[in-house]
Formats: C-alpha cells, structure tokens, sequence
C-alpha cells in the first residue's frame, strides 16, 4: 500500500477532502495501490511550527477541535509540522503550542519534529508517535537505523531517497518517508540556512523573505529519471521493491494551482485526471 500524507490541515483542509472523498467515493478513479492517512501542517502563529513560515492570526482551541473532528470524519490523523530548530524549555512551554498539542493528541495526532528534545517532550507529555523531520537530512543507512530506535518514522533525505543502495539497507524501511515532489534542486547547499531562517522568523512573528539562492525547478518539469523528484510509477516502484509504505506529497506555502497538480497527479489514474480537475472545479463553484 502507498500511503499519502498531504499538505495541510488549515489553508488546504477543503482541498485534501475533495481528493479523500474522490478516492472513497469512486475508487475507481485512484490509482492502484493509493490511500491517505494524514495530512500534515500547523495552525497559524504557532511558535514551534517550522518548515514554512506561517504566521497570520491565531486559531481558537474551538476551531482546533472542529478542524480534527472533521479530518477524523475520514479516518485522517493530524501531523503536526513542531520542526523549528530553536527549541527551549521557553518555546515547549508556549501555551498556544500546547494547546494545539492537547486538542491533536484528543484525535491521535503525530509529531514531525526536528529536534529531539522537543520529541521526547511531545512523546512524554501526549504520548505522540513521532516522525524525524526531513530538515534533519539523514542521508546514510547508519544514521537511520540508529535513530529510528527512537523515532516511528523518518523523512529521508530528499538527496538520498532514490539512492538504491540506502533504500536497500534500511533495518525498517517501514519507518521511511519519501517525500515524492521535493522542490530543492539535488544538494542545495542553502536549505539548513534557509530552514533556520524560517524557524527564526516564526519565533520572532515576522516573515523575513529568503530569496531562493540556488533555483527552484518546478513541479510541472520532472521527468522519470530526476534526481529528486518521483514520477507515480517510480513511487510504485520504490513501496514494491524496499517495503516502504509511507510517501509525503510537498505543498505547504505552494501555490494552488501546483498543490492541485501534484494531488491530481500521485493519487488520480491518468485517464480520470481532467474529470478529477471537473469535478474539483464544480465543487469550487458551490462553496
């Protein structure tokens, strides 16, 4: 099975339902093999939130609860983006932070973490399964074997996910992530920079931009063969030949022409994507 996280629970919630429902309503449009387990994000002026800067007004614990009810209506579990890299005993302590923590871990909710400090915090207080963020870049076989004693899954490194010889050697490659439409050109030397930049920014409640320094290549663009990104049949490919089960379709602060593009693309059959994109857009049209 290929299980999909996708992005995210507050600025695309209605879109990811769409795709859920199209999946449950009418199978026959999904490609084989396809389900969605969680989506993943943060609510807005969250202070451990990281990844993406997401500041904005911030969310009512009411809204919180309704926002899970809904996506456990699908049988969706929440995973929560804590994967700023300034943590402290002040930064766990946030109130608004463990708020949102209390209501996700009412709905079975999982942590994508950076550091591990605030995963043990996380696992011991709200007893949340943990996920290795990929800003953490395990690149080499040794290193996830060795953490994932400690983590129940971990995004590899968007340079060494269609590395066969690290897919190969994996312990428990059912702890693997593969994040499917990464959009860092191969070995961007600037990514650790501009994560800790993104989570300074959080922490501070203002958006700083970080002009990308090394080019971004677009969605549209990947071909089977790219050093980073997957095609569908690649994925396939990939859950057949290693075991790994888990893949995370990248979206957050993307622009929505693309989300719908890359969700269109890994979960619909070829020949159902312009009635997938009909249908989307009826539903647009009502709400």
């Amino acid at each position: 099975m290929i299980n999909y996280t996708l992005p995210d629970f507050t600025v695309n919630l209605g879109l990811n339902l769409f795709f859920v429902r199209l999946l449950q309503e009418r199978p026959q449009m999904a490609r084989e093999g396809v389900a969605v387990t969680s989506l993943y994000g943060c609510f807005p002026g969250c202070i451990m939130n990281g990844g993406r800067t997401y500041l904005r007004e911030r969310t009512s614990p009411a809204t919180m609860e309704r926002t899970f009810a809904i996506m456990a209506e699908y049988g969706l579990v929440p995973r929560l983006t804590f994967t700023n890299s300034l943590v402290s005993e002040e930064t766990l302590a946030d109130p608004y932070f463990n708020d949102i923590c209390r209501a996700a871990a009412r709905f079975g909710g999982e942590a994508i973490v950076y550091d591990d400090a605030a995963g043990s915090y996380l696992r011991e207080r709200y007893g949340m399964p943990l996920v290795l963020s990929t800003t953490r870049e395990v690149a080499d076989t040794a290193t996830f074997n060795d953490l994932a004693r400690t983590y129940d899954w971990i995004v590899l490194s968007y340079n060494a996910h269609k590395d066969p010889a690290v897919l190969g050697a994996l312990a428990t490659p059912e702890k693997a992530e593969i994040m499917v439409n990464e959009f860092c050109v191969p070995g961007c030397p600037h990514r650790a920079e501009h994560y800790r930049h993104n989570s300074t920014d959080q922490q501070d409640g203002v958006l700083r931009p970080f002009p990308c320094k090394s080019g971004r290549p677009d969605f549209f663009d990947h071909t089977p063969g790219h050093p980073v990104q997957f095609t569908a049949e690649e994925v396939a490919d990939t859950s057949a030949r290693f075991g790994i089960s888990a893949f995370k379709i990248v979206g957050r602060g993307v622009v929505f022409a693309t989300v719908v593009e890359a969700l269109t693309y890994y979960l619909i059959r070829p020949e159902c994507h312009e009635e997938a994109r009909a249908l989307l857009a009826r539903e647009m049209r009502r709400s």
